[in-house]
């Protein structure tokens, strides 16, 4: 490409000065013919010089490198999405909590991807701060509210690790 432009302002240059050095009209008119010519071959030299096969797997590379990044880009938010729901459902259960009046120090909760093309929630592991708290209604809470049967919760004291 960068020879063909060389070329293309060599021969212009040429013909300006040839131009110059010729006074009469019938000598202009047959160097403009012959720089007309010579800049015509010159543009179809570059476009049948064009590596069409080079510029096809380049072209391929380029798209299958851009498709690697919106599908780590759709990963990313996928994930992105989830956390947000597990974080939201951790938030719930807190707020639940307090209404109840069940002191939580900490709430994990996990969820799963649906075949309908959502998160919901699966397990929950719940820190209690009282021992003797009554944990019943939360338990039905999550269980009827939020779908996390009983056997998915993990209840812990403060003093425990998950």
């Amino acid at each position: 490409m960068k020879e063909t432009l060389f070329a293309l302002i060599g021969i212009s240059l040429l013909q300006c000065v040839l131009l110059l050095i010729v006074k009469d009209d019938r000598g202009g008119k047959i160097l403009n013919l012959v720089g007309g010519v010579a800049m015509a071959s010159v543009l179809l030299n570059g476009v049948t010089a064009f590596d069409y096969q080079t510029f096809a797997a380049a072209l391929q590379r380029e798209q299958l490198e851009i498709q690697s990044e919106v599908d780590s880009i759709e990963e990313n938010a996928h994930q992105l999405h989830r956390r947000y729901i597990e974080s939201e459902c951790a938030a719930y259960i807190l707020e639940s909590a307090e209404q109840l009046q069940i002191e939580l120090s900490d709430v994990t909760v996990s969820v799963a991807w649906s075949s309908d093309g959502f998160w919901y929630p699966v397990h929950a592991e719940l820190k209690l701060e009282n021992h003797n708290a009554d944990i019943t209604p939360l338990q039905q809470l999550l269980e009827s509210k939020m779908g996390i049967p009983i056997e998915e919760q993990v209840w812990r004291f403060e003093d425990e690790s998950f």
